[in-house]
């Protein structure tokens, strides 16, 4: 038997040491193999957008019109664009794709080749007004904000002193001054009518005038007579596109006619005296007498 070179005798002592020891290398976890791609941020060229990056319009209409709502993306994709309306911390879904999700049949989604999602609403009243949202179904999900404006035409009828009348009397030979005042309505678009559906002209001739000039809120009518007499009285209103027409009752008096109604408004007064100040004092008498 021959003697044991050096590294015979070491990988033998090496084979003895490695079971009892447990080895000299950690242990080490292995992880799974999978087959789903790491997770990325997503580039944001790839990403859908709306025109111009607009994420924010106003549309303002007349009540009665049809309002468009436009929504145009790019780079949409496999994506999905749905319309909702926001009231306060509520959210309704008004279309989702093609499909509209709303039972009123005033809302409908019309899609523009190429891009243009188009939230249609037609027969607009005020409850339309309010903060509408276009929204694609991307991570992080993309808003554009759409607020409508809904504007309602109107007419009020003034007198000279610029107080709103629905009533006014005149004596003959007395001037009219009546002003009508429009608010969202077209410049020049009031018209004048009385004795039902005879259009007033202009007519310095007979003396009648028509002017239209612009005040704080938008054109104003101005109507006045010369002259008028008890043929005169009855109903005159002014109207304009889109507004409901306002009207004001004229009565012209003689005066005979006036006599007598200053005669019935000091009865009147007469009959409030007496009500407010002399009947009290009539019953408070006749409670102390009364009284034991």
């Amino acid at each position: 038997m021959g003697f044991l070179t050096w590294p015979t005798l070491t990988c033998i002592v090496f084979t003895w040491i490695v079971p009892h020891v447990g080895g000299f290398a950690p242990s080490i976890d292995i992880p799974e193999t999978t087959t789903e791609p790491p997770p990325t941020t997503p580039d944001p060229e790839t990403l859908p957008y709306f025109l111009h990056y607009l994420n924010s319009s106003r549309i303002t209409i007349n009540k009665g019109k049809t309002a468009v709502l436009d929504c145009q993306v790019f780079r949409l994709k496999d994506r999905t664009v749905s319309w909702v309306r926001r009231k306060g911390s509520n959210i309704h879904l008004l279309t989702f794709g093609t499909a509209t999700y709303h039972e009123n049949e005033k809302y409908k989604l019309e899609f523009m080749e190429p891009n243009n999602w188009q939230l249609v609403i037609h027969a607009t009243d005020e409850g339309d007004q309010g903060s509408y949202e276009c929204q694609i179904s991307s991570h992080p999900p993309k808003i554009r904000k759409v607020y409508l404006t809904i504007n309602v035409p109107r007419l009020d009828i003034h007198d000279g002193r610029g107080q709103a009348i629905q009533e006014k009397f005149y004596e003959v030979g007395s001037g009219i001054d009546l002003r009508c005042s429009g608010q969202h309505v077209p410049k020049d678009s009031i018209v004048w009518f009385g004795g039902g559906d005879t259009r007033i002209v202009h007519a310095p001739e007979a003396g009648v005038s028509l002017e239209n000039s612009v005040g704080e809120g938008g054109p104003v009518s101005i109507l006045k007579v010369k002259e008028v007499a008890v043929k005169d009285s009855g109903n005159y209103s002014c109207s304009a596109p889109e507004a409901e027409p306002a009207t004001v009752r004229i009565q012209v008096l003689d005066g005979e006619s006036s006599a007598a109604m200053q005669h019935s408004t000091n009865g009147g007064e007469h009959l409030h005296i007496y009500c407010e100040t002399i009947l009290p004092l009539g019953l408070l008498v006749l409670v102390l007498i009364c009284l034991p």
